[in-house]
């Protein structure tokens, strides 16, 4: 099935479209705009009814803009105006709501988490499976904290004691325990050779690195590491240097694809065509990279590469 974009489109020009919320309140959003249209009804219609206060706030409602922090009591009453307050759409609403206003664990690191990493910890968590492609570095889930502090001190060059870079792999380690969780998602990274021939933090950065890589690949059953050799871009060009394509278990929730620079954060995308360009390029990506055992056997000679010369 072709990925689908998970941004509604309202009837109505919104004041201000904000494409980057995560679900679960772009999927509150994007049921209520369902029901608004499948009852029939404009968005100044629902205002001239006074359920609320205007089509800009309504329109911020039903594309999760965080700027419009919902209120539970708005969304009973869309329901309801809709002829959808019955008791299981009612529960739905309400376990949707409760979610968008959940407090993260993350909430703690607001110092040095930005809206796009919260946005992307928040689909992390909620996504069933999650592909993605780094031709730069290695991908943030499946950093060792060695190499992670290197990539982590580019912006802090001069002060490698800054106390924030410490906070940073606090929130990248507590980020990486989605894959050890009881219902982790399915995970499949695909991380360009150059990415593992390069020195991040130096020769023993790098092997350790390039160990732990190893050792997931070959133990952890939902975690697929392939590597896109230098010669597969013969067959294959990577539409980017970061993507990761998210899928959900509930049905109807479209794909979701976000892409990332380095330490700059990332954005999502809204357009259907590009959501539906990149997922195509992932799969492309992994049909034409290394498989298990050949993976492991190259990550086995960039090991031996990057071993200490006596």
């Amino acid at each position: 099935m072709a990925a689908r974009v998970l941004s509604p489109v309202p009837d109505e020009e919104p004041d201000s479209q904000d494409f980057g919320a995560a679900p679960p309140a772009r999927v509150l959003g994007l049921k209520l705009r369902a029901m608004r249209i499948a009852a029939n009804q404009r968005g100044k219609d629902v205002v001239a009814a006074g359920v609320i206060s205007s089509t800009s706030m309504l329109s911020r409602y039903e594309t999760g803009n965080r700027a419009a922090r919902p209120d539970l009591r708005t969304v009973v009453r869309l329901a309801e105006f809709y002829g959808r307050g019955d008791e299981e759409s009612l529960r739905t609403l309400t376990r949707l709501f409760d979610d968008a206003n959940k407090r993260r664990w993350w909430t703690d690191y607001s110092d040095v988490v930005d809206t796009s990493l919260d946005e992307l910890m928040t689909v992390e968590s909620a996504a069933k499976e999650i592909r993605t492609y780094s031709g730069s570095l290695v991908p943030g889930l499946l950093q060792t904290s060695d190499y992670a502090h290197a990539i982590m001190q580019v912006p802090y060059m001069g002060k490698p004691d800054n106390p924030a870079i410490k906070r940073r792999w606090e929130v990248r380690r507590r980020r990486q325990q989605v894959l050890e969780a009881p219902d982790a998602p399915d995970y499949s990274a695909v991380i360009a050779e150059a990415a593992l021939r390069t020195w991040v933090g130096g020769r023993k950065v790098m092997r350790g690195q390039l160990r732990h890589l190893f050792n997931l690949a070959e133990n952890r059953d939902r975690v697929h590491i392939r590597i896109f050799t230098d010669r597969a871009w013969e067959k294959a060009c990577p539409l980017t240097t970061s993507m990761t394509v998210f899928k959900f278990a509930a049905p109807g929730e479209a794909d979701m694809v976000y892409r990332e620079g380095m330490n700059s954060g990332g954005a999502w995308l809204s357009d259907t065509a590009d959501v539906d360009l990149h997922a195509a390029s992932m799969l492309e990506l992994i049909q034409h990279s290394l498989g298990k055992e050949e993976t492991l056997a190259l990550l086995d000679r960039l090991i031996t590469a990057f071993a200490d010369e006596d």
